[in-house]
């Protein structure tokens, strides 16, 4: 009898510390996230805003959206906005997160064909991502 007791005081411990441990890790993968979208947003050029405002953060699957989000007066407002909210949403259980551009000329953006961004942005983009899951120690030699 003791043993059994001794082991359930330890699975209720360890659910308790597993528990907390996974609490960490999800709120570290959703400030990832939010880094990752800042960073693609601000990183995109604006000529009128209209790739700017198109980031789309979606959960499970990439958005198909087709890229037509008016930029408003402030694009990355717009852009940013629409990513906290859905990232704010996000849970294990619902698979990746997805951030995605559904502007026909991104991939020329992205591969510089614009003097304000000669290097891309999503590289930029998975850079934060990664720092930011370095600071919580969730990415080793990374």
């Amino acid at each position: 009898m003791a043993i059994s007791r001794g082991l359930g005081k330890f699975a209720a411990r360890f659910a308790v510390v597993s528990g907390i441990i996974f609490g960490n890790a999800s709120k570290r993968v959703r400030a990832a996230a939010l880094a990752a979208d800042r960073v693609v947003v601000f990183a995109t050029p604006v000529r009128f805003g209209r790739a700017r405002a198109n980031w789309i953060v979606s959960l499970g699957s990439p958005s198909q959206a087709p890229g037509n989000r008016a930029p408003g007066s402030n694009p990355a407002q717009v852009a940013i906005s629409q990513g906290e909210q859905t990232i704010a949403q996000w849970e294990p259980a619902k698979g990746s997160i997805f951030i995605s551009n559904g502007v026909p000329y991104i991939q020329e953006l992205e591969h510089g064909s614009s003097a304000q961004a000669p290097n891309g942005m999503t590289a930029q983009a998975i850079q934060a991502a990664q720092a930011e899951l370095r600071r919580g120690g969730l990415l080793r030699g990374l």
